[in-house]
């Protein structure tokens, strides 16, 4: 992969991605915050190549997260908070890939058809997951702290790597 060249940018304020995750983890916003712009006209491998160069920011003590949803469809919101048939199945399909380590399958999603395209119309909300990916070790533990359905097609699976102790 070719470097990627990166501009500090204090014109635009946090993401709702970031600040509405940072609010309840540090209430009184006393950390330092480095959001990074996705380029979306980029493939899903150039982000998760990326996420592997970032990597070395996890041995200095930097907590990266990536925060998006696994299942992201505003045009077909429902009611209520039970996942549609072709949402939950997309969303476990995304789990078992991570859980067997095939990070390959999870950044090819978009030759999944259909599915892919009802679970993501527009994939920025996906490709967060790519970095945490990305920057997963071998040695990490997984935990899904959150695994719920908002409106039918909002998955709000949550997934946790730590290193092993």
């Amino acid at each position: 992969m070719s470097t990627t060249e990166v501009i500090e940018d204090f014109r635009w304020g946090l993401d709702h991605g970031t600040w509405s995750v940072l609010m309840k983890m540090f209430p009184n916003a006393d950390i330092p915050v480095y959001q990074l712009s996705m380029d979306y006209n980029r493939k899903p491998q150039y982000h998760f190549d990326l996420a592997k160069q970032l990597s070395e920011l996890r041995d200095h003590g930097v907590l990266v997260i990536g925060s998006g949803n696994l299942v992201h469809n505003l045009g077909m919101l429902g009611s209520g908070s039970g996942g549609n048939d072709w949402a939950i199945e997309f969303d476990e399909l995304m789990k078992s890939y991570i859980d067997k380590g095939d990070q390959q399958s999870v950044v090819d999603f978009l030759k999944m058809g259909p599915i892919a395209r009802l679970a993501h119309p527009t994939h920025e909300h996906f490709l967060p997951l790519l970095y945490s990916l990305g920057l997963r070790t071998e040695k990490d533990e997984l935990t899904y702290f959150n695994d719920s359905f908002d409106f039918g097609t909002i998955s709000m699976r949550s997934v946790l790597a730590t290193p092993a102790s």
